[in-house]
């Protein structure tokens, strides 16, 4: 509704290196299916490139640590399968979930060695 105030009821930013989630990944294959449920997986099985595919789960990884910490629970009571973190048709990520009710902002960005991601979540003032 217009006019409405709007509230800040979390923020979470997480930091996480490509080559790391590379090694646990080639170590572990099963960490994909931990972290990604399966619409993502279906997104990372079309990525044509191993970078491309690092960077995708690592951000995924990192938006679902940011997402725990602007909820202020960290993992305790949240699985990486509570949420999906997809993109809109122009690129723009975003999050689906039951955990939160109100705005989720989410950003994405990376450089040849790391992924930073932000999650603000905001709802109507009561």
């Amino acid at each position: 509704m217009e006019g409405r105030l709007r509230m800040i009821k979390g923020l979470g930013i997480d930091i996480a290196e490509i080559s790391r989630v590379k090694q646990i990944y080639g170590r572990h294959p099963r960490f994909l299916e931990k972290i990604l449920n399966a619409d993502e997986i279906e997104v990372f099985n079309s990525l044509n490139t191993e970078k491309a595919k690092m960077t995708y789960l690592t951000g995924r990884f990192s938006v679902k640590e940011a997402f725990t910490k602007a909820m202020g629970t960290g993992l305790v009571g949240i699985g990486f399968h509570d949420l999906s973190v997809l993109n809109h048709p122009s690129g723009q990520p975003f999050i689906k979930t039951e955990l939160f009710k109100g705005n989720i902002h989410v950003s994405i960005s990376d450089t040849d060695e790391l992924v930073i991601t932000e999650v603000i979540l905001e709802e109507e003032e009561k």
